[in-house]
């Protein structure tokens, strides 16, 4: 089991290690060694220790199955491009095909249908030979998470990603230059220090230092943290107010820095792009069977809406749970109160609540959202808590406090009442005074 807390691993330490964070969090140019269970080592020392770049090192890589040729990575560039083109394609493939069938006279209409029906064993056999070698390519392109075990098509891998992620990062930050805090602010300190430490405490996870890490944090009251896949974490005031503590801060960094570990960002363009390549034969079907123009552009909508429900956000949600759970494991290594994740969350969906009751906002139902609902994420995160607190205490954690954080909002969830006319309120009880959620400045969750 990849996240067994009972597997150790060594390192080789590099002598006269220096302090490598100053302004930001960033480490490079050193490799890791790794043991099948990367996330579950535990170690005690100061400081990553560091291996000199000698000989081949074992490095974690997504586990690939032995194939007879290299897989073929499609520049993320060129996809852009083409994704776009291709549907074009085949609506006008499709469309034309539909006028040029009603301008033939009935006479050759039937030529065609005749010829079609001599010869389907070879319009069979050429189009399972396509299915075959389309199959062969997915195949090819199939690897492993390193933590989870799913399975999953790559055809982009990090590297190809970067520049594209940097650029990102260019853009946000000047659309946001104004807006970002010095690097001696308080709230920047905080989290440098947060990350600091998960960095160290993992530090036999190869992809948390193949990475440049830095972190932005931008006085905007939006909810909100993202990564890119170079390693540029930008957090936005608004997220940090909602935070109530450096635990808090870890679970969220470590959620987004498990996006990046975990490829996340590569896994869903490739994803998108397969999905494009499968429904350009019934774009082309629906463009050529459908009668008319209108009734076609109403079924390609159609087609869109329930790809996009069935298909692109469940998936996209099945990654934030990865994240989830593998931040969990990550933020319980360095010794965070991993409870408070699950505090976290609750939170938020009291807040939804709250909020909706009020009209300031109605939340969108999960299966419309690329994210699980606060709520469903409070669930799953509180089902792999033991876990995580095994793990935690396996790394020889001080103990945790006897107060868990989860009791205050799970009391204040379970004492939300029906809205009345003055709208949805809380019962106040002993004990329960210090217990604060404002709801202000909320905009959007991560």
């Amino acid at each position: 089991m990849l996240l067994s807390w009972s597997a150790r691993c060594g390192v080789i330490v590099k002598s006269n290690l220096k302090q490598l964070w100053v302004c930001n969090l960033h480490i490079n140019k050193y490799a890791l060694f790794y043991s099948k269970s990367v996330l579950s080592v535990c170690r005690k020392s100061k400081w990553p220790t560091l291996l000199q770049q000698q000989g081949n090192v074992g490095l974690l890589q997504p586990i690939r199955k032995l194939h007879t040729t290299r897989p073929r990575y499609v520049n993320p560039v060129l996809v852009a491009i083409l994704r776009p083109i291709s549907k074009m394609l085949a609506v006008l493939v499709g469309r034309g095909f539909r006028k040029w069938w009603q301008a033939l006279p009935k006479q050759k209409r039937e030529i065609f249908i005749q010829h079609f029906i001599r010869n389907k064993i070879r319009y069979i056999g050429g189009s399972t030979l396509l299915g075959f070698m389309g199959y062969t390519y997915y195949e090819s392109h199939m690897t492993t998470t390193p933590f989870s075990g799913r399975r999953r098509f790559m055809i982009f891998t990090s590297d190809q990603l970067f520049t594209i992620a940097q650029h990102t990062y260019e853009m946000e930050i000047a659309q946001f230059s104004h807006l970002m805090l010095p690097q001696n602010h308080p709230l920047v300190e905080q989290v440098r220090r947060v990350g600091n430490r998960i960095l160290q405490a993992n530090n036999t996870i190869p992809q948390l230092y193949t990475k440049e890490w830095t972190v932005t944090v931008i006085d905007d009251p939006m909810v909100n943290c993202f990564v890119l896949p170079s390693g540029d974490i930008v957090m936005f005031r608004g997220m940090m107010d909602v935070l109530e503590n450096d635990d808090q801060v870890a679970v969220v960094l470590a959620h987004e820095m498990s996006h990046a570990i975990l490829e996340h960002a590569a896994e869903l363009l490739s994803h998108g792009y397969l999905l494009d390549m499968l429904i350009l034969v019934p774009l082309a079907v629906i463009w050529a069977f459908i009668p008319s123009d209108g009734l076609a552009v109403v079924t390609h909508w159609f087609l869109n809406q329930v790809i996009q429900v069935l298909l692109q956000l469940p998936y996209s949600r099945i990654l934030e749970n990865e994240a989830d759970f593998v931040g969990l494991q990550v933020a319980a290594k360095a010794c965070y109160d991993v409870r408070e994740a699950s505090a976290f969350w609750g939170k938020m969906s009291i807040i939804d609540k709250l909020r909706e009751a009020r009209g300031e906002a109605v939340k969108e139902p999960a299966w419309l959202s690329t994210h699980p609902s606060h709520t469903d994420r409070q669930e799953m995160i509180d089902l792999q808590m033991s876990e995580a607190i095994m793990l935690r205490d396996a790394c020889q954690c001080p103990r945790l406090k006897s107060k868990d954080p989860r009791h205050s909002v799970w009391m204040l969830q379970k004492q939300l009442v029906q809205p009345s006319s003055k709208g949805m309120q809380l019962k106040e009880s002993p004990g329960n005074n210090d217990q604060k959620i404002s709801t202000e400045s909320i905009v959007s969750p991560i």
